[in-house]
């Protein structure tokens, strides 16, 4: 992904380096860490050592060149033995991941965990690793294959509809783009634009796109349009700082213009006006009735890295960003928002708990609230970065853009799927195409072997007789410390709840979610409450409606042992705490064998 990081909005913080004394120390400092990693690469075949493979090894992580990150990583283990920073061995791991190289990668987030044990994220990435190799069990014969007619050496990536053909964003080179930018050694991004053919994998007539208002010097893209094309918004970095805000930012900053056809010609483009010189606004996507733009942003006050942002517009213009949630946005970044017609909402996060790298989330859409994203499965979403899903009016087919290696034509390239094509299970659509899904046709185990938890006290149920005991046992799922995502252990109990109450339709849920006492009160009513809503759009998605559900959060009101505030207790006895109560009411009809 190195080729196009430019539109990713979390690469405009700086970081600098510890020395000042070489020259390219001083290229790193100023962000140019493509030319600096050519000096480090001297550097390292004259002196080798573990400073100038640490340095080489950072150059290579700013830029996501994880093959090469990983072998100056590798060699700085070997020259330096430990490292006293723990963060490199954060870093490290997640290197390793991005290249499949997931039990190495598991040793490294462990040995993180080990020396920051207060940081979450040493558990988080290390259950990642065991969360995606159940995963791929379930793998569905899904055909990811190149757009050759699209693709160069270069990064091509983010394809939006556009009249007859599509625009995408590329770095190619071409007489009138051949600027290199420092930061990753690559082309800027320009637009182009290419008819469709005679199948979706088929284009011609490829040009630049936009004409002298939308082709500038530097880079323009990604790009969105409004239904009649007539109204485009696109991402675009220019040199814009003068004086004082010049010396003090030094970083330009990526904003998003907006631009009308007059004439059959792109007008002068103007800014969008929640554009800044201190923080990043870019990935533009307009909802359909184009009344919505989303965006990435790292506009202070967010939960990370970079967040989805929305700006919906009145008649006056464009209310302040919102921002688009917990639900959406995590500790790290997201980017490339889109949507389907169903108003599912697909984004790209490196923050989830997925294949490595950027991964494709989707969270789905109820009642027109979007519920917890989970990152899509594999072979939507690979060890490397993916991005950037657009789907083909079937809504089985479409374009994801990967830097997978495999079938790998350039830098970033456009893919096609086709879930139709292939002999994947006919309920399979891509919004439940995510970690965690189990193809219907898989065994269900049965309700007697679901884990058993101490009964608590539920509210009354108004017009159905409770089961008894003996007929169906009190069941639970678990969560992780403060999570709400419904983990593999818990699907298979989940999936046979569904069987049983799609063969009992008349059976009602009641669920309860808890939390461990650690935490505040307030804290954990909202946790249990996501808890709840989590173990609801998840039977949602298997058929069961949430009509048939009645969920309450007990927050730490509830636990089922002696571990209250303020008791110190093991991590397996407060796993007891966090979990959602699975409690039946309603006449039996069936029976599970």
């Amino acid at each position: 992904m190195s080729k196009l990081y430019l539109t990713i909005a979390a690469v405009m913080f700086c970081t600098a380096a510890a020395a000042k004394t070489s020259k390219a120390d001083r290229l790193f400092e100023q962000w140019e860490y493509f030319k600096a990693a050519q000096l480090y690469e001297q550097e390292a075949k004259l002196h080798p050592g573990a400073d100038v493979y640490f340095k080489l090894g950072e150059c290579y992580r700013k830029m996501h060149t994880y093959k090469k990150e990983e072998q100056a990583a590798g060699d700085y283990v070997n020259a330096a033995g430990t490292y006293s920073k723990p963060e490199f061995y954060l870093n490290y791991g997640q290197v390793l991941k991005s290249n499949g190289r997931y039990n190495e990668a598991k040793t490294a987030f462990n040995k993180y965990n080990e020396l920051v044990p207060s940081d979450p994220r040493g558990k988080f990435y290390s259950s990642s690793i065991d969360i995606v190799t159940e995963d791929h069990l379930y793998d569905e014969p899904i055909t990811i294959s190149n757009v050759t007619t699209l693709n160069t050496i270069h990064a091509d990536f983010s394809p939006v509809f556009y009249k007859d053909g599509i625009v995408f964003t590329s770095s190619r080179t071409t007489p009138e783009h051949h600027k290199i930018f420092e930061w990753t050694g690559a082309n800027y991004l320009d637009l182009y634009y290419a008819k469709g053919g005679s199948n979706d994998t088929v284009f011609s007539d490829l040009a630049p796109f936009g004409g002298k208002n939308i082709d500038k010097k530097f880079s323009d893209g990604t790009a969105c349009f409004s239904k009649d094309g007539n109204t485009m918004y696109v991402s675009r970095v220019e040199k814009y700082l003068k004086g004082a805000d010049k010396k003090s930012l030094k970083i330009e900053r990526n904003k998003i213009f907006i631009a009308t056809m007059e004439n059959g010609k792109w007008d002068k483009a103007v800014p969008f006006p929640y554009n800044s010189n201190s923080y990043s606004v870019a990935n533009p996507f307009l909802s359909a009735d184009g009344f919505r733009l989303y965006f990435a942003s790292d506009m202070p006050g967010g939960y990370g890295e970079t967040d989805i942002y929305y700006c919906d517009r009145n008649s006056n213009g464009w209310d302040a960003p919102v921002n688009l949630g917990a639900n959406v946005n995590t500790f790290g970044g997201e980017n490339f928002p889109n949507m389907d017609e169903a108003g599912n909402f697909y984004f790209s996060s490196d923050g989830y708990q997925g294949f490595g790298g950027m991964d494709i989330c989707v969270a789905l859409n109820k009642n027109g609230n979007l519920q917890k994203a989970i990152p899509m499965k594999y072979p939507i979403n690979s060890s490397t970065d993916d991005y950037s899903i657009l789907f083909l009016k079937n809504g089985k087919s479409g374009y994801v853009s990967s830097d997978r290696t495999d079938g790998r034509q350039g830098d970033a390239d456009i893919l096609y799927f086709d879930m139709d094509t292939n002999k994947v299970n006919k309920e399979v659509v891509p919004s439940i195409y995510t970690i965690g899904y189990r193809p219907a046709k898989q065994p269900v185990r049965p309700l007697t072997m679901i884990h058993t938890v101490v009964k608590p006290t539920f509210p009354p149920f108004k017009t159905h007789n409770l089961i008894n005991d003996a007929d169906l046992e009190n069941t639970a799922v678990y969560f992780n410390l403060d999570e709400f995502y419904i983990r593999p252990d818990a699907i298979m109990h989940l999936d046979s709840v569904v069987t049983y109450m799609k063969q009992s339709p008349t059976l009602h849920l009641v669920l309860g979610g808890h939390c461990d006492s650690r935490g505040t009160s307030g804290y954990n009513m909202t946790l249990s409450n996501n808890r709840n809503n989590a173990v609801i759009a998840y039977l949602n998605t298997k058929g069961i409606s949430p009509k048939r559900i009645v969920a309450t959060g007990y927050g730490l009101n509830v636990l089922v042992n002696d571990c209250p505030k303020g008791v110190t207790c093991s991590d397996m006895q407060h796993q007891l705490n966090r979990r959602v109560d699975i409690h039946f009411e309603g006449k039996r009809i069936g029976k599970i064998d």
